[in-house]
């Protein structure tokens, strides 16, 4: 599946600013083809914070609040939040029992998720104990539980019937085999980082600073892989034909 064929995405991801950082400009680019993009977040962003006088809740509410922004300049239709606890998430049944609820109602043809393994040749970063379980997470759940009626049967008590997603892509980089152009939408994607002012405060303030050291460097190199400015790059997992 090339980018241009999708019709609708459904993005699955651990924290509120990791859709943005991981896919803001293929999101950006998605949106801009006329698709439909609506993201789920699988916890409640309430470790993201250094400021101990600041409680979980107003934590939570404050990243929640930065998301729907962020969503809101890339044109997002809607987002979910789970509210699994931050820095807890794990592969549960209950976990993936919400993602397949997610799935089933949105119907996406591409799911855009977390690289689920721990990769040695990115920044740790990537490889967030919360980052690869909703990976994981999310690609069990499209294969194959949200195929499957007889797996989470309480599911089509609500109307949820079984769907079929055809592309799962996750980030990459040395085992990339799609890199999507986001040239175009560079600044949109630094617009939509910019929204996450609470998990920001390494740029105090300079948003420029902030583009040149963490957001054009990958979309950089990506970019030299095809011959274009600025590019996003994945791993592509088949689903369905």
């Amino acid at each position: 599946m090339l980018i241009e064929d999708v019709r609708s995405a459904l993005v699955v991801f651990a924290h509120c600013d990791d859709a943005e950082w991981m896919f803001g400009g293929t999101v950006a680019r998605l949106v801009s083809q006329g698709a439909r993009v609506d993201y789920v977040v699988c916890t409640d962003g309430s470790s993201g914070g250094i400021d101990m006088s600041v409680t979980d809740a107003e934590l939570a509410a404050t990243r929640a609040g930065e998301q729907r922004g962020a969503a809101a300049v890339l044109g997002v239709t809607e987002v979910v939040f789970l509210g699994h606890a931050d820095s807890q998430l794990r592969v549960t049944p209950e976990l993936k029992r919400d993602l397949v609820r997610q799935i089933r109602r949105f119907r996406p043809d591409l799911l855009l998720t977390m690289t689920p393994s721990r990769p040695l040749d990115v920044p740790i970063d990537w490889s967030h104990s919360d980052h690869m379980a909703a990976g994981e997470a999310a690609l069990q759940a499209v294969y194959p539980e949200a195929l499957m009626p007889r797996i989470y049967p309480e599911l089509l008590a609500e109307g949820l019937e079984p769907h079929a997603v055809r592309e799962a892509w996750v980030p990459a980089l040395a085992d990339a085999d799609l890199y999507v152009d986001v040239t175009a939408v560079a600044e949109t994607k630094m617009d939509a980082v910019w929204c996450h002012g609470s998990q920001n405060g390494e740029a105090n303030g300079d948003r420029g600073w902030m583009f040149e050291h963490h957001i054009a460097p990958p979309l950089r190199e990506a970019g030299l892989r095809i011959g274009c400015r600025y590019a996003e790059r994945f791993r592509r997992i088949p689903i369905r034909p």
